[in-house]
């Protein structure tokens, strides 16, 4: 009953469900890093890119639906509670399906979700003391991303300050923070040769966590090439994953990679890294030809700017998505859905879109938070039919 509902009302009714508001989730960082407010903004100093909202009908909720090529990003996901041994069972899918049983809220075309936990089946030694409230530390089974990816999410990031929550696993020899990642690497690469990219960690046997990973996806018709890679930006270096000191290779392989769209995921950890989040996202757009920057880490939506490029073209920042799915997560409604929507044949940026969601630990729903609040360059126009949802359309 929930999934017809969904299916008749999605596209009109757009944002019906609500949850309590209520305070950020302040999550130490496995190695040390301080819990601090992550309320830093960077000023947006880019022009109004705003086009007319007549000028082009809102992209219809169904990517299906509509002729331009949809990319859309959730933020902090996982599946697991903190400090288990054994991680609870696989059942993200399950949750994804109460959330939307259509897919149509969360599926694009190409659909990016943050997923922050270590990855394999066990831990034996965390990297952070259980603190209740305090601190966090988490592996996830493998299964979780198979049901994610049957689900149509086909862009993972790996990079963030959970990547090394495990120090030491029956799983692999590796100890300390190696750990965590050859863990990460061996679990994802059991699942085969799955029609997606996963970025932020090294593969198997490799030290390649700065290389752009590149695939092609059929959409509309036409074959797109997509590079992608996941940055953390809350320590300089981190060992078989990317953070900041890889910023310059990262972009540099992002840029010359033969690629139609370039996909940034950035996670930050504190309030002075998320200012670095947003300069860093403003100069792959810039100077590295990126078109679409996927920021998460402050648990709460942040700004979305539209930036030009040097060469010629826009591309989006969605310096916060906030939170998705996790169920360690305090339950807060101000966090989105980021929808950047291009043309098919030029590749421009065309539209922007937020889709309001609430998390609520072991289920996220519609939010009733007004996407309008969410500071750009941009001006908001109200979905038809809903009191939360906003689109713009990009000027060319």
């Amino acid at each position: 009953m929930r999934a017809r509902s969904l299916l008749l009302l999605l596209p009109v009714l757009l944002f019906a469900c609500s949850t309590p508001e209520e305070a950020e989730d302040d999550v130490l960082d496995a190695d040390g890093e301080p819990a601090e407010a992550e309320s830093a903004i960077v000023p947006i100093t880019q022009p109004d890119e705003t086009a007319p909202a007549s000028s082009l009908a809102p992209a219809p909720l169904k990517y299906t639906e509509s002729n331009l090529i949809d990319v859309r990003g959730v933020g902090d996901s996982g599946w697991s509670k903190t400090h288990e041994p054994t991680p609870i069972s696989a059942a993200f899918g399950a949750a994804l399906d109460r959330f939307d049983a259509t897919g149509q809220a969360y599926r694009g075309d190409l659909s990016f979700i943050n997923w922050e936990t270590v990855v394999g089946s066990g831990c034996t030694q965390f990297a952070s003391t259980y603190s209740p409230g305090r601190s966090y530390a988490f592996v996830s089974r493998p299964e979780n991303l198979v049901q994610a990816h049957q689900r149509g999410f086909n862009l993972v990031g790996l990079s963030n300050n959970h990547t090394r929550d495990c120090h030491a696993s029956t799983e692999t020899t590796a100890r300390g923070e190696g750990a965590s990642v050859a863990m990460t690497a061996q679990a994802i690469a059991g699942l085969g040769d799955l029609d997606w990219l996963t970025a932020g960690v090294a593969g198997t046997g490799e030290n390649d966590s700065a290389r752009a990973r590149i695939r092609t996806f059929t959409i509309k018709g036409r074959e797109v090439r997509v590079a992608f890679g996941s940055l953390y930006t809350g320590r300089p270096s981190c060992p078989r994953a990317t953070c900041s000191g890889d910023t310059r290779a990262l972009f540099e392989s992002m840029r010359d990679a033969p690629a139609d769209l370039r996909v940034l995921a950035v996670h930050s950890m504190a309030a002075a890294d998320q200012d670095e989040l947003v300069r860093k996202g403003v100069e792959f757009v810039e100077r590295f030809g990126g078109d679409v920057v996927f920021g998460h880490g402050p648990h709460v939506w942040k700004p979305v700017r539209v930036v030009k490029k040097q060469q010629g073209g826009k591309g989006v920042i969605f310096e916060s998505l906030g939170n998705f799915l996790h169920p360690s997560l305090k339950a807060q409604s101000r966090n989105y859905i980021g929808r950047a929507l291009f043309d098919p044949a030029t590749l421009a940026l065309r539209q922007v879109q937020l889709i309001p969601v609430a998390n609520t630990g072991l289920d996220a729903r519609l939010s009733t938070a007004d996407a309008q609040a969410v500071e750009s360059n941009l001006r908001w126009t109200r979905m038809a039919g809903s009191t939360t949802a906003v689109y713009a359309n990009v000027a060319p």
